[in-house]
């Protein structure tokens, strides 16, 4: 046989020149034994080459061969059928491999085109898809803006699985991995998780709803939105609140709308040298010029504390919560005006809660 040896692929292959066909493939080790045996019969100026093939195979079996003319050819045309073989191979693997690269550029820039131009069209139905669901009167306003939140993300996610689909991607594939990053995100991002289950809940079990005031967390104010992650509060002295919907769920939380009432606290300080019979009979009189539907019970006056020279005075009063920021004011104006008229020494500080 007159034969070829040749690296290819990590493995070392000796082929046949007449038929162009691989008569042994040989792990790469044997390249280096086989190259030392070569040299050695090259120095001798022997055509014919006794090889002894051993412990190459994967079964331990031992060969031997007789290689008529063996050599190492570094150049391929000494052995034309071998070199046409080679040379139709690497071009059908590059035919094929240039299809492949050109097909799937193609849909890579058609699904690229597809997000670029779904992601305009969410944008644009955007704020038409929002006003639609507001004008809905059969869903609960609550509903309302976590369903808004949630319309948002899904058709994003919707996009992003018809492109996938487009380069051949199958949506099983696409739901797998969403599936698999989910369950690694995760453990991240526990906190995010919590949120949006929270969000659920307090959807479903309805412990307030857009519009009414609540206090939790620290916080009183009105809802305005429930959002999938966060809480959106608007507080008396404007501030815009967003409460985490998981820490907000397992928190304490006052529903003044759902009470009817809301009980408020005015302190008074005054100097210690007062009469606070006196003091307490001007304010339960002041507090007596309000409406009655103002206040359901009547008005509480204390004497909370004492320091030296500063004397504390604590009145609680319950009112309708949606009236409650207008009650507030008034008290404190016409509270401040008549204890001034009546010679009443006030200290600078004044709390309310």
């Amino acid at each position: 046989m007159r034969g070829m040896f040749s690296q290819l692929n990590n493995t070392a292959t000796i082929s046949d020149c007449k038929t162009g066909k691989i008569v042994h493939v040989l792990p790469q080790k044997a390249y280096k034994d086989l190259m030392e045996a070569y040299q050695e019969v090259k120095q001798t100026g022997e055509n014919r080459m006794y090889v002894e093939i051993q412990g190459y195979f994967n079964d331990n079996r031992s060969e031997k061969l007789i290689v008529e003319e063996l050599r190492f050819y570094e150049n391929t045309s000494v052995c034309p059928s071998v070199a046409k073989s080679y040379i139709a191979r690497m071009k059908a693997d590059f035919v094929e491999y240039g299809e492949m690269t050109v097909g799937w550029g193609i849909k890579l820039g058609i699904a690229t085109l597809i997000l670029i131009l779904g992601f305009g069209l969410i944008n644009f139905l955007d704020k038409p898809l929002k006003s639609f669901i507001d004008k809905r009167s059969t869903i609960d306003p609550s509903v309302k803006s976590f369903l808004k939140s949630l319309l948002f993300i899904s058709l994003r996610i919707t996009l992003i699985m018809i492109a996938g689909g487009f380069l051949g991607i199958r949506v099983t594939g696409i739901v797998a991995l969403f599936s698999a990053a989910t369950l690694a995100i995760g453990f991240a991002l526990q906190g995010s998780l919590s949120n949006f289950a929270g969000g659920f809940i307090i959807l479903l079990m309805k412990q307030f709803k857009v519009g009414e005031k609540i206090t939790a967390q620290g916080y009183t104010g009105q809802v305005r939105d429930i959002l999938m992650f966060n809480t959106v509060l608007d507080t008396g002295d404007g501030r815009r609140v967003m409460i985490p919907n998981g820490p907000l769920l397992n928190s304490t939380i006052i529903n003044h709308t759902r009470a009817g009432y809301e009980k408020r606290v005015l302190k008074i300080f005054t100097t210690s040298d007062v009469d606070t019979e006196h003091l307490k009979a001007i304010i339960l009189d002041q507090m007596g010029t309000l409406n009655d539907e103002t206040l359901k019970l009547a008005p509480d006056v204390k004497v909370t504390d004492w320091n030296g020279d500063r004397l504390e005075i604590t009145l609680s009063y319950q009112t309708p919560a949606a009236l409650s920021g207008g009650v507030y004011e008034k008290v404190i104006q016409q509270m401040n005006n008549r204890l001034r008229a009546e010679g009443i020494k006030l200290y600078p500080s004044m709390a309310t809660t």
